[in-house]
């Protein structure tokens, strides 16, 4: 018993896997056949992993030891079948869709079909070139039992099919590169259809905008439905029912005022409509020539077509020369019209300068105008302020003098309208605290009574306002009422 499972540990991939990588024949690896390293070791990581970690029933494998004894000591188990599991939608969408098996409709995972590897899942495939098992297809025993040898190149089925899809979408871009051979006739016929039709839409356009621009041109609406709607107005009234003005209108309808209306709008309607009608047809005509002279020409420069490589002398010189003959096709034509728009030019060109000199005539005469505007305007508003001011003063006076003639009913003292000759002249006079009374000066005083006392400061009262102030002046010293002061 325990040299069975020492035999069968030894198949362990931990314990035989070996380092070295397969060669060909010649001894250098194939790089084609082979992922880089990284990739490698990463899946043999993955598949020693997988393959110590399964469980038996759930589909993962079991160590060789761990399946001797369960063989041992359990043969109605290790004799049991178990039946392939249905794979579930969530399980579905996390598997590639190539690494699963249908059977009557039913997705289902892929099992070991060999007897003694207890159904485990096919979950590896080998790439190593010059493998010589049955099958590349295995579960983890089977990679124990024949490709233990070259364990290093297994690779995961489902890393195999997404590593596929990856190389089928490099070939499939890599292919679309390639160039086919063009089926240019096809498309140069395939072209001119398309070209007719735009050719024939276009035409139908410039159809229909000929025809609308020729009625929006020569629509008129005449005034005589006015005039007839007031003749029928007129007509439906009883005359004994009419308005004065609605009489007089129809004895001037009987003496023939709206018939000479009539026959006016008659005449110039015709007229108006004749000149219409002859500019359409001359622009017409006009219009007509050029399109067919636009389509010829486009017609004989376009209808051959050199195969020369652009690289060389000769198409530079074929270039050249169609674009010559163009250009001398354009200056044939546009020629007299040419002339034409220069002198149009020359016209405008004087109109204009005849329209700027009169323009700075008229700027010259408004500015001029403006200017005396403006200085009537300044001495207006002169003579108004200058009038406020009056109006001003003479109301300050009023004011002034009625104030003052309320004073004079309760003014204590004499008053003086004039200045005396004694002093300097002021207006104000200066009221003497001996006697409290006021005097124009000391000398007007006198020593009658007493003689008059000089003090410092002094009171005055002005002989306009009248009023009364200190002054820190002595009283005989001549002093000016400021507000009063012209």
């Amino acid at each position: 018993m325990k040299k069975q499972s020492a035999k069968y540990s030894k198949t362990e991939p931990s314990a035989r896997r070996s380092n070295k990588s397969p060669t060909n024949p010649n001894g250098n690896p194939k790089p084609e056949d082979l992922l880089t390293q990284s990739i490698v070791n990463q899946e043999l990581l993955k598949t020693q992993q997988s393959f110590r970690s399964s469980t038996g029933p759930q589909g993962q494998t079991p160590s060789i030891s761990s399946k001797v004894t369960q063989s041992v000591t359990s043969p109605v188990r290790n004799s049991q079948k178990r039946p392939s599991q249905i794979i579930s939608k969530q399980q579905l969408q996390n598997m590639h869709e190539r690494s699963i098996i249908k059977v009557l409709g039913m997705s289902m995972e892929a099992v070991c079909p060999k007897k003694n590897h207890e159904k485990n899942k096919m979950l590896y495939i080998c790439q190593y070139g010059d493998c010589k098992a049955d099958s590349r297809l295995g579960c983890s025993y089977c990679l124990v039992e024949s490709h233990n040898d070259h364990s290093s190149q297994i690779m995961e089925v489902q890393t195999f099919c997404k590593i596929f899809d990856d190389r089928k979408k490099q070939f499939k871009n890599m292919s679309d590169t390639i160039l086919q051979v063009p089926d240019k006739t096809a498309q140069v016929s395939q072209f001119f259809e398309q070209l007719r039709d735009q050719i024939f839409d276009r035409l139908k356009q410039i159809e229909r905008n000929i025809l609308q621009s020729i009625q929006e041109q020569l629509a008129w609406k005449p005034l005589q439905k006015e005039i007839i709607n007031r003749v029928e107005i007129l007509s439906s009234k009883l005359v004994f029912d009419m308005t004065y003005e609605e009489l007089k209108e129809s004895l001037e309808f009987i003496q023939g005022k709206h018939f000479k209306e009539l026959e006016y709008i008659k005449q110039e309607t015709n007229n108006y409509l004749s000149q219409k009608i002859s500019l359409v047809e001359h622009i017409w005509n006009d219009y007509k020539i050029q399109l067919e002279t636009d389509i010829t020409n486009q017609l004989n420069d376009y209808n051959k077509v050199m195969f020369v490589d652009p690289q060389s002398k000769e198409f530079a010189e074929y270039k050249m020369q169609f674009f010559q003959q163009k250009q001398l096709k354009v200056n044939e034509l546009s020629q007299p019209f040419q002339q034409q728009l220069e002198m149009f030019k020359e016209e405008e060109r004087k109109a204009e300068e005849k329209k700027q000199e009169e323009i700075r005539i008229q700027q010259q005469i408004e500015q001029r105008k403006k200017e005396e505007e403006i200085k009537k305007e300044k001495e207006r508003q002169k003579q108004i302020q200058e009038q406020i001011i009056k109006q001003k003063e003479s109301q300050k006076n009023s004011e002034r003098q009625s104030e003052r003639d309320k004073l004079l009913k309760t003014f204590p003292y004499k008053l003086y309208t004039e200045d005396c000759s004694h002093r300097t002249k002021c207006n104000t006079i200066p009221i003497f605290q001996c006697c409290n009374k006021a005097y124009p000066c000391s000398q007007c005083h006198g020593f009658a009574a007493h003689p008059p006392r000089i003090q410092v400061p002094s009171y005055r009262y002005c002989m306009k306002c009248l009023e009364i102030y200190l002054v820190m002046y002595p009283t005989n010293q001549a002093i000016n009422c400021l507000k009063c002061q012209k």
